[in-house]
């Protein structure tokens, strides 16, 4: 007889999931997390895990600095996972024990997902990584912006906000950047307009508009320097196609060979983030499990105010790791 098993999604966070010390339980408990730090720090030819475990916020602050350990720490945790359930490596194969029927990421999260779905090893994507945060860093630095999450308020009503404020300051290139949750967005723009629908947002309805701690106007125009560069560098890097969908960040479409992939990976970092969009397009997939892996608990979050009938993970350290694989697992 055929056991019907459990459908799951493995999702990982994006930037902003960070804390000094991140990945470190992981990488002191199972050797299959050390490995992956090791392989981080071989592919970037330094002691890169100790800014992460024992740096300061200044240290992991950085764009470049961030993304690569927010990537490292959320394989880190796939791979102690794995190791828990007896499977080797820090990505999803054939023959593994749990039905994942799809990966996602939340911007940066993406590429955590692309090793997790076996497309790149983790030597080759943590550099890709590291260079994303380079160009994006340098993208900003020309074009100076920031971002802010206006919660409380729906995406029709922060459309009109951003469009008034737009057309209010000449140059502004404010637009929205992530759309999360019902309620909660993110835009993004030049600092005249940010703080104006900071100073804005609760007299058009929102219940508050909260600056977000990252150095640039992500996801908008002012990244279009760096969509260029990664789409130079995305010809140097090997691409296999994932053993499930990777769902897409622009569309929330799913994604299953080398060409969309590419074309992802350099198109998200100009685009909005269609969180909402990818997790309904996760939920028609039939989940009964989604299981969040790295620093936090970010995009559970979100989740819970997106679904009802999906039972939601984490795997942030050794004990969680086992006992979701328990729950997964045994049933």
């Amino acid at each position: 007889m055929i056991v019907q098993r459990d459908k799951a999604a493995f999702i990982f966070p994006g930037q902003g999931s960070y804390g000094v010390g991140m990945g470190r339980d992981l990488h002191d408990t199972s050797a299959a997390a050390r490995e992956v730090w090791n392989s981080v720090d071989s592919s970037l030819a330094g002691q890169f895990s100790e800014i992460v475990f024992r740096g300061s916020e200044d240290d992991l602050r950085p764009t470049e600095v961030q993304q690569p350990a927010i990537v490292a720490t959320s394989v880190g945790a796939l791979a102690a996972f794995n190791e828990v359930i007896g499977v080797n490596g820090s990505a999803v194969g054939s023959g593994y024990p749990i039905d994942v029927v799809a990966f996602a990421g939340h911007s940066v999260g993406i590429i955590s997902a692309l090793i997790a779905a076996g497309c790149t090893p983790v030597g080759e994507a943590i550099p890709l990584v590291r260079d994303r945060g380079l160009y994006m860093a340098d993208a900003a630095q020309a074009k100076p912006g920031r971002m802010a999450a206006v919660l409380g308020l729906e995406l029709a009503e922060v459309e009109k906000l951003v469009a008034r404020i737009r057309n209010e300051i000449p140059g502004s290139y404010l637009s929205i950047a992530n759309i999360n949750a019902p309620g909660q967005v993110i835009v993004a723009g030049d600092l005249l307009a940010i703080d104006q629908i900071v100073g804005e947002g609760k007299a058009a309805g929102a219940r508050r508009v909260v600056t977000l701690n990252v150095s640039g106007a992500f996801h908008t125009i002012a990244m279009l320097p760096a969509r260029s560069a990664m789409n130079d560098r995305l010809v140097a890097v090997g691409i296999d196609p994932p053993v499930a969908p990777l769902i897409s960040n622009i569309d929330a479409s799913k994604l299953t060979n080398a060409l969309s992939i590419r074309a992802e990976l350099a198109d998200h970092i100009v685009a909005p983030v269609q969180w909402l969009d990818g997790v309904r397009t996760i939920e028609g997939l039939g989940v009964r499990h989604i299981v969040e892996f790295g620093h936090g608990s970010v995009l559970n979050g979100m989740l819970r105010r997106t679904l009802s009938t999906v039972e939601l993970h984490n795997v942030t350290d050794w004990e969680s790791a086992c006992d979701v694989a328990n729950r997964l697992t045994n049933g």
